[in-house]
């Protein structure tokens, strides 16, 4: 296996290709709000004969400090250059996220049609949320998208405030250094329809293949009702491209690609749910599943436009 750091373009990433000198189909892996480089999964990927780019979008020397109006047009700038390199065959490219990085994949299949040649989401979600901010003058100017296009904000749904008893709770939590749960921000927020009719995202645009994985007991975030959300849009819009939600009884957020690491500091201070059997089951039911899917998708990617 080749691995071979990418620092041009203003990318940040890391690219696998398979020890066989043929051209491979392509693959651009997505790491969630915990930010840095997750090369893991596009590892794993190589190692099943993709060519694939760990794509990294901030908290790295070179990118963004927060994940805040990250310019949509930075990855598809990875595309492309992952489309043109001698070792990928002609065609689209494949894009798999997991959580954030989820989210952000549905919203590229939606953006840039003509180079995504598939999608795979790992709990994701149908809905843009605000971005994450760790720096206290972003944070206290109000949250903000986590992306942007052509000079823009991407319209976002803010996450609920807590309640006084609610707060105590995860203050009690964060300073006794024990795990919280977001999940309820995220489904009392999702009652203001206004704001998430207008932070959906428009997946019935996507030209390729959808395939989203998720756990009912993700405590992160309602990723099953976010995929169900998604589906129904694509049904809805009678897309004539193959779409799949894989929802596994039990499991929590961190059904992931294999091979992928979260931050540590991050799963730390997150309750993400599920039971160590139904995450076990989830990410090896899974796994033989998505590889088998992003195979189907990219056969004859050479006709693709």
């Amino acid at each position: 296996m080749v691995r071979q750091p990418v620092r041009e373009g203003g990318l940040v990433g890391t690219l696998f290709l398979p020890s066989a000198s043929a051209p491979r189909a392509a693959v651009l892996t997505l790491g969630g709000a915990g930010g840095g480089l997750s090369e893991g999964a596009a590892e794993t990927l190589a190692s099943e004969g993709f060519a694939a780019l760990a794509l990294a979008y901030f908290g790295l020397e070179g990118l963004p400090r927060e994940l805040v109006e990250i310019p949509l047009e930075y990855f598809e700038g990875a595309i492309v250059w992952l489309r043109h390199h001698p070792m990928v065959e002609a065609g689209r490219v494949a894009v798999v996220g997991n959580s954030k990085g989820g989210e952000l994949a549905l919203l590229l299949g939606a953006s840039y049609p003509g180079d995504v040649g598939a999608v795979v989401g790992y709990a994701p979600s149908a809905v843009v949320w605000q971005g994450i901010a760790f720096d206290r003058e972003v944070y206290y100017g109000g949250p903000r998208s986590p992306w942007a296009l052509r000079g823009g904000a991407v319209p976002f749904v803010p996450l609920a405030r807590p309640g006084a008893q609610e707060m105590i709770r995860m203050t009690e939590s964060y300073l006794e250094d024990r795990p919280i749960s977001t999940r309820d921000l995220y489904e009392r927020a999702l009652r203001d329809g206004a704001a998430v009719a207008a932070a959906s995202i428009p997946v019935e645009e996507i030209e390729a293949p959808v395939l989203l994985i998720s756990g009912t007991d993700d405590r992160l975030w309602p990723s099953t009702r976010f995929s169900e959300m998604a589906i129904e849009r694509l049904e809805a819009h009678d897309r004539p491209f193959p779409r799949e939600h894989l929802r596994y009884e039990g499991a929590g957020h961190m059904i992931a690609p294999r091979g992928y690491r979260p931050a540590a500091s991050w799963t730390r201070r997150l309750e993400l749910g599920g039971t160590p059997h139904a995450n076990e089951f989830a990410n090896t039911d899974s796994w033989p599943r998505v590889l088998d899917f992003l195979k189907r998708a990219l056969v004859n990617q050479s006709e693709a436009p």
